[in-house]
């Protein structure tokens, strides 16, 4: 049986209504990653950041027929130390397993890459886990590598 499903920008005024799907689809992905005890995030607040004037992320959205939420992928703008134009950051993209081999992620990545290329972004980072091969197999279709010799670092606060 053929899955039916969308593809949507969150928006100022769909966050209240999308915040719970996309908090449960961040908490799947959690899980899945190990990191379960990191998620520090509630609905209201995930609504609140889409509202902003200058949100601190976008929400590519996937839902079902019934207009559930079965993946995101979420992005975030970074300035380009060395470029005149920003970067684009895939901070996450993840797709409900009932949903995984359908489509779901390659449609979520080519909304990702079309704002991307729509909004004038000199690139598009993102971190995979080094264990995650059929990630790294998934980004490999669009074109993506691993980029140059740096490990990425950071700093839990």
């Amino acid at each position: 049986m053929e899955q039916t499903y969308s593809i949507r920008w969150m928006s100022p005024e769909s966050a209240d209504a999308d915040a719970p799907g996309l908090l449960a689809l961040i908490r799947g992905l959690a899980d899945f990653e190990g990191w379960s005890e990191f998620v520090d995030i509630s609905a209201a607040e995930i609504a609140e950041r889409a509202k902003r004037p200058a949100p601190p992320f976008h929400a590519a959205l996937a839902q079902d027929a019934t207009g559930a939420l079965v993946g995101f992928a979420t992005v975030f703008v970074t300035d380009f130390t060395y470029a005149s134009r920003p970067s684009l950051e895939l901070e996450m993209l993840f797709v409900a397993e009932p949903w995984r081999r359908h489509g779901v992620g390659r449609a979520l990545m080519d909304a990702v890459i079309a704002h991307a290329r729509y909004g004038g972004y000199v690139e598009m980072e993102w971190n995979v886990l080094k264990t995650n091969a059929r990630a790294q197999a998934f980004y490999r279709q669009f074109g993506a590598d691993v980029q140059g010799e740096w490990d990425r670092w950071g700093l839990v606060l």
